[in-house]
């Protein structure tokens, strides 16, 4: 799988490439950009391109070392990830582990021997902004003075948790949300799913093709008429009922998800109340969002779609707002 192969990162990829065939790849690259879409295939790909041994400028995919390096088993490409606490079992663990400052030793250690094959040692840190402050002070060493034959790749979901010093030092590439037609196309050939259900599962993906290959496309019909059917019975003269729906859609770890089915809701009511009706995404359900968007002016539905915008920007990191108290708010507001 070449460069080519990768979606909806041609400028970034464009970038690289051609640094790669000219030599003039930088010592440290910083990959920022939401969770699931190509930073750590195109760092892994980095590595192939840089050890291939069939093709210059990019990688064949098929030669001993693309392999090695595509099963983890290549000496001078290494990965570095998040891990829970020993007590836990020290597994791998993105979402509350931690890089801690062993980790790094064994970076510096690694990187301080030379390329056992002769070309260039890449360590790829997926997960950078779980490094703590010590691991992040003890990494600075080696990024102000990383040995020749080695590439150093972080990659982060928010660059805003690392230590200033650290990002100076790489060289940072944005990575996008993906294209929605293009989490579509991979909807639709690699899982079977019709059009309109990949729409939707590609919306709620937020351009993420990790999120989206890994949704429960069950689970997510079944949230979206839990909250249709809250949005019908909404209501400030029955707060009880209000803070009950509050509490259901804050249950377990679908709040952004739920948030995100609210949006797109309100998008397409507002969508559909200006004729757009070609557009809409939760297509399988035109007759309830014309008898939904007929109740409410295009002004009102605007409103409400920024109101969820907002609730999701503060239940989300660096905000993390109460999720119950943020919801509840967002419902009165909705249901005015």
């Amino acid at each position: 799988m070449p460069f080519k192969d990768i979606l909806g990162h041609d400028r970034e990829i464009g970038i690289l490439s051609s640094a790669i065939s000219n030599n003039r790849v930088a010592h440290s690259f910083l990959f920022v950009g939401p969770e699931g879409v190509g930073k750590r295939l195109t760092a892994i790909s980095i590595a192939k391109s840089l050890n291939c041994s069939a093709a210059k400028g990019d990688f064949c995919g098929v030669c001993r070392n693309c392999m090695d390096i595509e099963s983890s088993s290549y000496a001078d490409v290494f990965l570095v990830e998040p891990r829970e606490s020993d007590s836990k079992g020290g597994g791998i663990d993105h979402a509350t582990g931690t890089i801690k400052i062993g980790a790094v030793r064994d970076v510096q250690q690694r990187l301080s021997y030379k390329a056992v094959k002769g070309g260039k040692k890449v360590c790829i840190v997926d997960g950078v902004e779980k490094m703590n402050r010590d691991a992040q002070n003890a990494f600075l060493k080696t990024l102000e003075e990383p040995p020749s034959d080695s590439i150093i790749i972080l990659i982060a979901c928010d660059g805003a948790f690392l230590l200033p010093t650290i990002v100076s030092r790489c060289h940072r590439i944005n990575f996008r949300p993906l294209p929605g037609e293009a989490v579509v196309k991979v909807l639709m050939e690699r899982q079977g799913m019709e059009q309109n259900t990949a729409l939707l599962v590609s919306s709620l993906s937020g351009g993420s093709i990790g999120k989206a290959l890994e949704s429960d496309i069950e689970t997510t019909l079944k949230q979206r008429k839990k909250i249709i059917e809250v949005l019908a019975h909404l209501s400030v003269k029955d707060m009880e009922g209000l803070f009950e729906a509050a509490e259901e859609i804050v249950r377990g770890d679908m709040s952004l998800e739920s948030l995100e089915v609210l949006k797109i809701w309100y998008r397409d009511m507002a969508v559909f109340k200006e004729g757009g009706e070609d557009v809409v995404i939760n297509h399988d359900l035109l007759p309830v969002l014309k008898e939904h968007s007929e109740r409410k002016t295009f002004e009102r539905l605007m409103d409400g779609l920024m109101a969820v915008h907002h609730a999701q920007i503060d239940i989300m990191p660096p905000r993390y707002a109460n999720k119950q108290l943020v919801v509840e708010n967002l419902l009165m507001q909705l249901a005015r």
